[in-house]
């Protein structure tokens, strides 16, 4: 889920969520203090609105709602009398085949569960919300899980990078070991940490995902609306915290974005799109030393990130450095052993050095790790 966000998507400048880990920070004094702003203060809106703040009205999109449409469609392909194990695997089958839904992947597009059906589309969440419906109207027991996707850079060498978020479905199997599905089948790896979250954390995504849409198009009035509904279901996020702060920055409303940072940081210290906003409201502040405290964090992190050095070594190996590809393949392979496209990409690295060897070595790797995943 480009989280901004891939489960959203997210991306560079704003850094504004969709997910990360890094290790631990140390952070510096607030600018402002932030203890004369209260939660309250952002997210009543009166700083953006004044007196007309009392008449916002927030959003109710019916997110998980299932309809007569949706339980007809569902009679038609999984009658409830299947077994369990059927019920679920035919369930699957519905709403990914070409003869059926035809389920396709958008990561751009976040839908409803209803929305996700009629449209046959949509990114990780809207997939999660359809089949969780489906499924627990045809009696499975079935929750959300979080995936940690790796965070990603873009090539180029321009350092900007989308921070994700991703979902998927659990069905718990009475008989059986359990059954994961998931729209995006890359991140059906073994190596990636899952865990369960709530409906309510869940569906807080999905607005935050709005919000974050309306902000990128400069409609913050909804983007207000819509990532405040999300901070009423899910406080505890930072990530959507984070999205918070940027609106208020994007408003020039410094203090109350600062505000918003340090109460993200204060769920997760080492949110990666904390740090970055962070230093984006310094630079626009003009407080200098504050920004690149900040953003040398980032930078740290991003030496440790496994993705963003086989980024470096793309790079690398496009203009024909070859052995500063290999150095960052190295520190990769020694972070993330199980990518299969490091090890591809290593072994064309041994080619271009004349080493046919290794080169061969990390390509039957790079293939066995690419036919288990």
């Amino acid at each position: 889920m480009p989280v901004l966000l891939k489960t959203y998507l997210i991306s560079a400048i704003l850094l504004a969520v969709i997910l990360g880990g890094c290790s631990s920070v140390s952070i510096q004094t607030p600018f402002y203090s932030t203890a004369v702003i209260t939660r309250a203060d952002l997210l009543t809106g009166e700083i953006l609105y004044g007196d007309q703040a009392e008449n916002i009205v927030f959003p109710d999109d019916h997110v998980m709602e299932i309809n007569d449409e949706m339980r007809a469609y569902l009679q038609r392909y999984v009658p409830r009398s299947y077994p369990e194990n059927t019920r679920a695997k035919v369930l699957a089958k519905m709403i990914f085949g070409k003869g059926a839904l035809g389920m396709e992947y958008n990561a751009s597009k976040t839908h409803t569960a209803w929305d996700a059906f009629r449209k046959s589309e949509g990114n990780c969440l809207a997939f999660s919300y359809l089949f969780i419906v489906l499924a627990r109207e045809r009696g499975l027991k079935v929750s959300f899980q979080e995936v940690k996707i790796p965070t990603q850079w873009s090539g180029g060498g321009d350092e900007l990078y989308h921070i994700s978020r991703h979902v998927n479905v659990r069905i718990e199997m009475s008989k059986s070991k359990d059954y994961i599905f998931d729209i995006d089948r890359i991140s059906l790896k073994s190596h990636y940490p899952m865990w369960k979250i709530s409906d309510k954390h869940a569906i807080a995504l999905y607005y935050s995902n709005k919000g974050a849409e309306y902000m990128f198009a400069s409609d913050f009035d909804n983007a207000f609306r819509y990532l405040v509904k999300a901070l009423t279901l899910e406080a505890r996020d930072a990530a959507i915290w984070s999205n918070l702060g940027v609106l208020y920055r994007m408003n020039g409303i410094y203090d109350y974005a600062e505000k918003a940072y340090f109460i993200a940081l204060k769920y997760d210290g080492k949110q990666k799109s904390v740090l970055g906003n962070l230093s984006v409201l310094y630079e626009h502040m003009g407080e200098q030393e504050k920004a690149k405290y900040y953003s040398a964090l980032i930078r740290k992190h991003q030496m440790e990130n496994p993705y963003y050095r086989y980024s470096q070594a793309l790079d690398a190996f496009e203009v024909g450095n070859y052995s500063v590809s290999l150095y960052h393949l190295k520190v990769a392979v020694k972070i993330q052993r199980f990518e299969y496209k490091f090890h591809d990409l290593l072994g064309n690295v041994y080619a271009k050095l004349g080493d046919e060897t290794r080169a061969n070595n990390a390509w039957g790797k790079a293939k066995k790790l690419q036919y288990s995943q």
